[in-house]
């Protein structure tokens, strides 16, 4: 058994002309060893609040935020390739909510305000990692990771407006094995 937490470093990326700064996502995952090289992992994650860049048109001036929290579930096969050092693989399903923000400020006189919406839905993540053990419970990871949330917002407005979200980069964690 092995119990990780990790700081994932992304920039979310809508697939449009949005183009939000670079955030952290928390996440904890639960190992379990079914094999001695292959774990079922499941994990919770959270985000905080990740904002695009803020924009101006003829109207006015709006900027977005994006922020999600979910669940985990799949499996993590590892290669021990030193006593002291491992690479390994997570792939599986997500269920994630997610809360979209968009706060608009137009000229003088007329009102501005902020509107939110939020959906939940499924994806996938896959990532690579590197494990070094400092001692026989305790290590470090760097992971390469991909999470996707598929069809946000789906049923709640035209298809056209339906995107998925991307989360693609690095994370650094601990980890704690039983």
């Amino acid at each position: 058994m092995l119990i990780d937490a990790n700081v994932f470093y992304t920039a979310p990326d809508a697939g449009g002309s949005d183009d939000f700064h670079t955030g952290k996502i928390l996440s904890v995952n639960y190992n379990y060893y079914a094999l001695p090289w292959l774990a079922v992992t499941s994990g919770l994650f959270a985000s905080e609040e990740i904002a695009d860049n803020t924009r101006t048109d003829i109207v006015g001036t709006y900027k977005a935020s994006i922020e999600t929290h979910g669940f985990t579930l799949g499996l993590r096969p590892e290669y021990l390739f030193s006593k002291r050092n491992k690479i390994y693989g997570r792939a599986g399903f997500l269920l994630y909510k997610t809360s979209l923000k968009v706060e608009e400020y137009f000229a003088p006189g007329l009102p501005s305000g902020s509107n939110t919406d939020s959906t939940d839905g499924n994806g996938y993540f896959i990532s690579l990692g590197w494990a070094h053990s400092f001692t026989k419970k305790v290590s470090f990871q760097l992971e390469l990771k991909t999470l996707r949330q598929l069809d946000l917002f789906d049923g709640k407005t035209s298809a056209e407006n339906v995107f998925n979200m991307n989360y693609t980069g690095f994370s650094l964690g601990l980890a704690y094995a039983f």
